[in-house]
């Protein structure tokens, strides 16, 4: 169903749902809400009350980053208060934001430690327990290794916290660890750092107040990060324009300018398609831009991109020609146009082709690496980039260093020469904590697919042992597809370890005989650290508050979990502030360096300086924040650097964030040819030439105690009477390991980025797919082109367990005879992640208390069902019990489903384990028990976005109990929604 093609009636109807959407998503500038009793009415936010104190802070969801004011009375948060000169959101907050003071007080917090015994939980004390749990870790490390254990940390930590569990799966010797970015935005990561750099959001939520035209794909903004709506629509009221590209008409086609409907999972298509007609058609291409900034173009066009022709992209992706030319059109005459993405894009078997051939439309049209151009990426959970980042990651050590042995050379100095601790500790001696080096060198297993580590019986695993026990602190299972085996994993292991707020869904999975355990965290609110958002900016967060209960802070736990660990010297923190400066002096590759703890905190204290427009302080040169961008965006390679707010912009100097596309791309330094092309800058008086990137920049520490301070590498890179080869000499006069004759061709004395200047690539040869191709779903709908469009091949050692795409394809070659809809999921604005906090919050719960699933009017009437009534979802990989919403959002042969929920599996109720007293106030069906078993052959990102399903009324005996409260909600909104 194209743009075309809408009914206007049902246009007009759709947008002023939107508007509704984002009215009730978006708070108000000034917001002020009680804490405590939940039994107020859905949705009353009480009278303002504004305490004793309010602290500044940053909102515990989303990636936007928005800036708030907690009330404290009484060391106790009983309100909240928008942080208006906050230039990321200005105060306003959605639904999610503005309930955090209910979350913090919510009753069905975690509130003692537990343990699960023969059914009950018993309450420990925390000695006793960490005792107890620490104790069986060390016994798996001597006895079997540490290779026996998955630790899954969270997007929801501190960057402090993050950094800090890396460390210490590292220091017990394992490279099983992981979090929410594998199964979100793992295959974004991977798939634009192969192609200009690092895979990061080129620039920030606010940069979207400047876009001529957004091509908005695999994002649906209103509700997955409704407070940056704000900044789109002031570009709509300057004459800019968002389209958005989706299956389904989602909150943001309504509001957009424009939408286009393609098939789910054919995204490489559809991007190809508009590149063709681009190309061939209206020779629109940037062929400047491209010669001198991008490589391997010519081979691209002629051996890939030819064989994408509209006739087969609109074959491929049910787009009509006319409506793929119309958009190729839009983009081509845009003055800058930049291509938006979220999980929408990512969640496929095939997503690192998507988000590469986003990227490569983007080259084509010559629009990267300037304001309102590029890729503005939104992230998901509040610190997802900064987890990232800081290596909770089982591919990498932090900053994105890698597994072989420079790296854990550089990061044991960094652990040896950190004045944060007092332990020291040599290459040597952190082999030794683990089973082997090839172990250490190893990807452990992902959290996307860890129970195949401890099931072992499907597919063969590559470790010695399998996995006997796993910590998982601040992530929810629900998450995951294969949701069924996630279940039987949870109850195989000799022990399981659950650290968060609420009980999440390890206390709803594990069945009486489980040795499970119960440890209650602290809020993001209850302790300081900072947060990196989507668009790279950090953020310091105060303490509003003692812990609640009994809870303790997430970087004070994983000292004491080190300590016991036998790692305790490199665990000795004075305070959080000194795991921030050990991070500074190590994490040089992508300058997480001159955000010390003391200038986070100074632009948060003096916010309103810094600009809405362009994030820039507003303030006379001699001012101390004269040039810096709030929140000092990565990379900031030291004290003195003002941060990088658009990434790659090559019109400013580097002192000021200016920088080309990283030179990476490297066999040799004398692959001349990988470095971009002289230019002549305005802030140049001359020609600035390509360049490798400057040796050492990311491993040589700082000679004085300051861990922020310039290195001689960066120093030399932003002079301007030296050169790459200067650097190279100097280097090797103090006696670092540096071939000079490498450098000799750079003797040209220019201000540079350390990353030096390189130029795009298109074809990425270390990788599967040389080129991004498109490839059918797993379980497609067009069985007719699977021959063509193949999944990958079998891989027999992908993080530690066998990936076969390619026979899950086969195996489901007729799907389609059996199940008429595809099967698609997304975000509810007042939901996050697998949903443990907003279930569990009376706002958020109350406003959106059904788990459903969205189907057309037609498939409805067929079933004779309404709004709420329930019906069996069925997959070829389970059968799920969801209530109906009829809903013209989605096209007759298409369904969608939120998949924030838990609590019922494959129609089974599964709360009976969970403490008493602390069950969610909302449940429903998992949807991801039924998504597609296949996953990205570079990432192992899950396909959750693309399956095949049926729907059929259920019987009055499968429907599942839910609460009356649960149940007066839910007809308490379907009646608003009559009305």
């Amino acid at each position: 169903m194209s743009r075309s093609t809408l009914d206007l009636d049902r246009r007009g109807f759709l947008k002023a749902g939107a508007a509704g959407t984002l009215a009730a998503a978006v708070g108000g500038r000034t917001l002020l809400e009680r804490g405590g009793a939940q039994d107020d009415a859905a949705g009353d936010d009480g009278p303002p009350y504004t305490g004793e104190e309010l602290v500044k802070t940053v909102c515990t969801h989303c990636s936007v980053g928005c800036g708030l004011k907690m009330a404290v009375e009484d060391d106790t948060i009983v309100g909240q208060e928008a942080w208006e000169d906050n230039p990321i959101n200005q105060g306003g907050l959605c639904s999610k934001g503005s309930s955090l003071t209910q979350t913090e007080n919510s009753e069905q917090r975690l509130k003692e430690p537990m343990k699960l015994e023969d059914g009950d939980w018993v309450r420990m004390d925390w000695d006793e327990i960490l005792d107890e749990i620490c104790g069986r870790l060390n016994d798996i490390h001597e006895e079997t290794g540490p290779h026996a254990t998955m630790w899954v940390g969270s997007a929801c930590h501190s960057n402090e916290a993050a950094y800090l569990i890396r460390k210490l799966a590292s220091l017990y010797g394992t490279n099983n660890i992981d979090h929410q970015a594998r199964i979100c935005h793992s295959t974004t990561v991977t798939g634009i750092a192969n192609t200009w750099g690092v895979g990061a959001m080129t620039n920030n939520s606010n940069d979207m107040r400047n876009v001529d035209v957004n091509l908005i794909i695999g994002h649906n903004p209103i509700e997955s990060h409704p407070v940056a709506w704000q900044h789109f629509q002031v570009a709509q009221q300057r004459g800019g324009k968002h389209i958005v590209a989706e299956p389904r008409y989602t909150e943001t086609a309504a509001a957009a300018d424009g939408f286009y409907q393609f098939r789910s999972g054919t995204d490489v298509a559809f991007i190809y398609g508009l590149l063709y007609h681009i190309v061939f058609n209206l020779d629109a291409h940037d062929e400047a831009f491209i010669d001198s900034r991008v490589m391997d173009w010519a081979e691209f066009r002629d051996d890939v991109l030819v064989d994408y022709d509209l006739e087969t992209v609109s074959d491929i992706c049910g787009t009509s020609e006319s409506d793929l030319m119309e958009l190729a059109e839009e983009l081509a005459d845009a003055d800058v146009s930049c291509v938006e993405w979220a999980m929408g894009g990512t969640q496929h078997n095939n997503a690192n082709g998507n988000v590469r051939a986003y990227a490569m439309l983007n080259l084509a049209l010559g629009h990267a690496a300037q304001s309102a151009g590029g890729t503005p990426i939104f992230r998901g959970h509040d610190n997802v980039q900064g987890a990232t980042d800081l290596g909770v990651d089982s591919s990498t050590l932090p900053g994105y260093y890698g597994l072989d042995e420079s790296a854990w050379r550089h990061w044991a100095s960094v652990w040896s020469e950190t004045e944060s601790t007092p332990g020291e500790i040599s290459y040597e001696e952190v082999r030794e904590r683990f089973h082997s080096r090839e172990l250490m060198e190893k990807d452990g297993f992902t959290v996307a697919r860890w129970f195949e580590g401890v099931l072992d019986d499907e597919w063969e695993i590559y470790q010695p042992d399998p996995l006997q026990a796993a910590i998982f602190w601040g992530h929810g299972l629900a998450s995951l597809s294969e949701y069924g085996k996630v279940r039987e994993a949870v109850n195989e292991l000799d022990f399981i370890v659950n650290i968060d707020i609420f009980p999440n869904q390890v206390a709803e999975l594990a069945e009486m005989d489980t040795d499970a355990y119960l440890l209650p965290a602290a809020t993001n609110l209850e302790e300081a650290g900072s947060a990196t958002n989507t668009g790279r900016q950090i953020q310091w967060r105060s303490q509003a508050a003692t812990p609640r209960h009994n809870a303790r802070k997430d970087w004070e736990l994983m000292c004491e979990f080190g300590e016991r660990l036998g790692l305790g010297e490199h665990f000795d923190y004075d305070e959080v502030e000194d795991v921030t400066r050990e991070w500074n002096l190590g994490t040089r590759s992508v300058g997480y360096v001159g955000q010390t703890p003391e200038r986070l905190k100074a632009h948060q204290e003096n916010a309103d300086l810094f600009s809405v427009e362009d994030l820039q302080a507003e303030v006379d040169e001699a001012h101390e924040f004269h040039g810096e961008y709030y929140g000092l965006p990565w990379p900031c390679w030291h004290e003195d650097h003002p941060g990088t707010p658009i990434l790659y912009d090559a019109s400013k100097p580097p002192s000021e964030g200016g920088m080309d596309f990283r030179a990476r791309w490297w066999g040799s330094p004398d692959d001349n040819w990988q470095l971009r092309d002289s230019y002549e800058p305005e802030w140049w008086d001359g020609e600035i030439e390509g360049v490798p990137q400057y040796p050492g920049f990311a491993t040589v520490l700082p000679e004085s105690g300051n861990p922020a301070a310039k290195t001689l590498p960066m120093e030399y890179a932003e002079r301007e009477d030296t050169s790459v080869l200067d650097t190279a000499e100097a280097l090797a006069e103090r006696g670092h390991d540096i071939d000079v004759s490498d450098y000799e061709d750079f003797d040209n004395p220019q201000p540079d980025s350390p990353w030096g200047r390189g130029r795009a690539r298109m074809k990425a040869w270390n990788l599967t797919d040389e080129y991004p191709v498109h490839r059918e779903p797993a379980v497609s709908p067009r069985p007719d082109l699977v021959e063509e469009y193949p999944c990958n091949d079998r891989v027999e050692d992908h993080w530690r367990v066998e990936l076969d795409n390619y026979q899950v394809q086969q195996d489901n070659i007729d799907a389609v005879e059996d199940y008429d809809l595809v099967l698609t999921s997304g975000r509810q604005v007042e939901h996050t992640g697998a949903g443990a906090k907003t279930r569990s919050t009376l706002g958020t719960a109350s406003r959106a208390p059904m788990m459903y699933l969205e189907i057309h009017p037609t498939v409805a009437d067929e079933l004779g069902v309404e709004e709420g009534d329930w019906i069996v979802t069925e997959t070829p990989h389970a059968e799920m019990m969801v209530q109906a919403r009829p809903s013209e959002r989605v096209a007759p042969d298409h369904a969608f489903a939120p998949f924030h929920w838990s609590g019922i599996l494959e129609g089974e109720k599964v709360t009976g384990n969970v403490p008493d007293g602390l069950e969610p106030l909302v449940i429903g069906e998992t949807i991801n028990a039924g998504t597609a078993p296949a996953y990205d052959v570079e990432t192992q990102m899950q396909e959750t976005k693309t399956t095949l399903c049926s729907v059929r009324t259920a019987d009055d005996d499968e429907i599942p109990e839910l609460s009356q409260t649960q149940l007066d909600w839910q007809e308490q909104r379907m009646n608003r929604h009559k009305r």
